[in-house]
Order: C-alpha cells, then structure tokens, then sequence
C-alpha cells in the first residue's frame, strides 16, 4: 500500500484524481478492462507518479475495498451475531443507502461477483470464524451463510427496483424476513 506525506495538496490532489478517474472507469468498464496507462491518461498523470503510490492497480482496488470494509466494521463492531441480526439487517442496508455508484455495482452487479465477494470477507473479518455459542462450527458456518446470502439479495433487489421502495420499508421487511422467514408477511 501507499504512503504519503501529511498536508502535501500536489499528494492530495494527485490520490484524489487516481481515486476519482479509477471509480469512474470501475462504473463504465468494470476492473477488467482498467489499464494503468489508460487510468494515468484520464487522471492527467503519468505512469511513474501513479507507481510512487501503488504497485498495482491490484492494490487500488484493494485500497477502495479497504475504506468500504472498515466503514462498515466501525458501523458495526458494537452488533454480535446471532444477537443483533435485526439491528445487523437494518444497518446493511442504512450503510449501503449512504455509499457511492461504485458500492452499489460491486454489491448489485454480478459482473463484480469476485470482488463483491472479497468486500464481504474484508468486511466480515474475524466476525465470520468466530462461533457463538450455542453453534457448532458447522452450524454456524450455514447459519451465516444465510444471513448474508439473504440480507445481499434484497439489498440487490431493492437497487435493481431503482430503490423505489422507501428505505425504511425495504429494511422493516428485510428484517422480518432474515428474522422471522416468510411467516413475517
């Protein structure tokens, strides 16, 4: 990862158009097709300056997830599982309904499935291996990939429905839902 120097605003604004320039492309192409030349071409820097800061685009990427990941555990390091799934669920989709273009695609767009899947891991840290009591490893391990699997479906299907659906609502149901199955309805 990068190091920089404190208050530098050449610094600043150079990490800012790197970060601007790399979230739009991630929007119109997807990961895949970013090249750092054309990254650098659109941010006005060259090849070296964006090297000084990041070894890969790799890390870029990593960096993005990095903020998302630790927005969330700091949202969160309060709830427990399976304790607080309700206050979890709702939390979800709050922390989403604040976050950028990009979040929603990683999160929604299947094309982003792999990275999606890395943010979840960053996201969940050591949460995931640790077995509450009550569980077995095994029993835990569906328990939460439930959770997850069905919270990230209706986060989905509430972005697809063009977040139509007031929030509040979209999260009231999803927690009756994850919560309580379809008997909530």
């Amino acid at each position: 990862m990068r190091t920089t120097p404190a208050n530098d605003l050449r610094v600043t604004k150079t990490l800012e158009a790197i970060d601007t320039t790399f979230r739009a492309m991630m929007l119109e192409g997807g990961y895949e097709s970013i090249t750092v030349k054309d990254l650098c071409e659109r941010a006005r820097i060259n090849k070296k300056t964006f090297y000084r800061y990041y070894e890969t685009l790799d890390d870029l990427l990593a960096e993005v997830m990095a903020g998302y990941a630790a927005a969330w555990r700091k949202r969160t390091t309060h709830l427990h599982e399976p304790h607080d799934l309700a206050e979890i669920t709702r939390e979800f989709f709050r922390f989403g309904a604040e976050q950028d273009a990009l979040y929603d695609a990683i999160t929604c767009d299947p094309a982003y499935d792999k990275i999606q899947a890395r943010l979840q891991d960053d996201a969940s840290g050591e949460r995931v291996k640790e077995v509450p009591e009550g569980f077995t490893p095994e029993r835990w391990h569906v328990y939460y990939a439930w959770q997850t699997a069905g919270s990230l479906a209706m986060y989905r299907a509430w972005v697809a429905d063009g977040k139509r659906m007031p929030l509040d609502e979209a999260i009231e149901m999803a927690v009756g839902l994850v919560c309580n199955g379809a008997s909530s309805l």
